[in-house]
């Protein structure tokens, strides 16, 4: 029972910490993953160009503009801004954004190469598919943990329940092998009862120990009639 106490209590943590992490998914660092921050400047966009445009949260969503020009072939690249509020103070999905952060869109597809910004508040170019992926991989082992303690909790329930039934099982059985044995030291089993009892030792009577003295017979000598007693002899 103990074993599934301890299986259940594990699986209760791994549970409260898959759920944390859970809930710590969409919180991550704007400025440590930022790889270029300003209003207005040069960035050389490399890879596939898809950045995630974050903005402090004193930032209105419906007076945010941004646009960002290939300064080779002078074209404005692609860039996709979030819907606003129906007050237009936040960008939709903002709940999901990091504390203190706003989302104000992403560039998709900009051509590697430097590029001149100029947008109407300080910006945050933050790798969009790294922060995803790392998002995402948080977000998944989080559920599995969960899914693991919510399984271990199961089981340990299932483990603490059989050894209670085992336990009280292997009472019953030691009480009945107790009432079907005759119990040592004078103890007799009466209606479920533990009666004691006490052995008598047998009462000797005990003959008074006088020592008894040999009778002895004196033999009285065989009467002789007159005429049967001889007259004395002469000594001389």
């Amino acid at each position: 029972m103990a074993i599934g106490i301890l299986i259940a209590v594990g699986g209760g943590i791994m549970m409260a910490v898959g759920g944390n992490n859970i809930d710590d998914a969409g919180e991550w660092d704007v400025m440590e993953k930022s790889v270029w921050n300003g209003q207005t400047g040069t960035f050389n966009f490399e890879d596939d160009g898809d950045y995630l445009v974050m903005v402090r949260d004193t930032v209105r969503c419906d007076s945010f503009e941004l646009t960002i020009t290939n300064t080779t072939s002078d074209s404005e690249e692609w860039y996709e801004s979030d819907e606003c509020t129906d007050d237009g103070s936040k960008p939709q999905g903002y709940e999901d954004d990091p504390s203190g952060w706003y989302d104000m869109g992403s560039t998709w597809l900009v051509s590697n190469g430097a590029h001149e910004i100029n947008a109407s508040h300080e910006i945050y170019l933050v790798p969009l598919w790294e922060v995803v992926g790392e998002e995402l991989g948080e977000a998944v082992g989080g559920f599995l943990q969960g899914l693991g303690g919510t399984m271990l909790l199961c089981c340990g329930g299932v483990v603490t329940i059989f050894g209670l039934i085992l336990g009280l099982l292997v009472n019953n059985e030691q009480k009945v092998i107790i009432q079907g044995g005759m119990p040592m030291g004078g103890q007799v089993v009466q209606g479920g009862q533990m009666m004691q009892t006490t052995m008598q030792q047998p009462v000797y009577q005990q003959v008074a120990q006088t020592p008894v003295q040999p009778q002895t017979t004196m033999q009285q000598p065989a009467e002789q009639s007159v005429w049967e007693q001889k007259s004395p002899e002469n000594p001389f």
